[in-house]
């Protein structure tokens, strides 16, 4: 069975893509912290049966966290503050998982599994936890984001070094994701525009 994991679904334009480019009989689990965004792809996809919606964040430990709201862009909230240095008063609580522990108990060695990880400077955390317990070898393609250049704390941006150290080593490519919302939003007109601020989806 092949898998597209998706963490960070935004408003969905992962899904859209994700089909488009690794076929319609694909398996889709989608994480979108943001309530308002996953209660609207809940609802969208409610009778598809290859595509299942959460609302949580992907993350190294089973907890709630408190999940940091951008006041400018609508993909640019975190669980880290350091990130854009996003004000750390303003913030919802949200469900957390361990997705290295998620991964081990959900799939079978035969699986194909591409995951996507675009979760605003939490990759290098995650990552970092999926080299160490070797789940990242379970995984047969690593799509995302990097958020390095908007973080500011040392801890996390040594974490980065690792990760791309390791990747380097063992020639993993991390093939790099990026959605192009008004031209493939039109594939699906209740995703077709992202909202102007977080107000309307928290």
């Amino acid at each position: 069975m092949k898998y597209f994991i998706d963490c960070g679904a935004h408003c969905g334009e992962s899904i859209l893509r994700a089909r488009q480019q690794f076929g319609y009989d694909i398996m889709t689990i989608s994480f979108e912290p943001i309530p308002g965004f996953a209660n609207q792809l809940k609802e969208i996809y409610k009778d598809d049966e290859m595509t299942l919606i959460e609302n949580a964040a992907v993350w190294i430990e089973d907890s709630v966290k408190h999940f940091h709201i951008s006041k400018d862009i609508t993909d640019g909230s975190s669980l880290l503050t350091s990130l854009n240095d996003l004000d750390s008063d303003y913030y919802i609580e949200i469900p957390c998982f361990d997705l290295s522990a998620w991964i081990k108990k959900t799939f079978q060695p035969d699986d194909y599994i591409i995951l996507k990880l675009d979760i605003e400077g939490a990759e290098y955390a995650v990552l970092n936890k999926m080299i160490e317990d070797k789940t990242l070898d379970m995984v047969n393609e690593l799509w995302g984001e990097w958020h390095h250049d908007k973080i500011s704390d040392r801890e996390t941006l040594q974490l980065a070094d690792k990760v791309y150290k390791h990747l380097r080593d063992n020639n993993i490519v991390f093939n790099i994701w990026e959605m192009h919302i008004p031209t493939l939003g039109k594939a699906h007109p209740n995703l077709a525009n992202r909202p102007a601020n977080l107000k309307e989806v928290i």
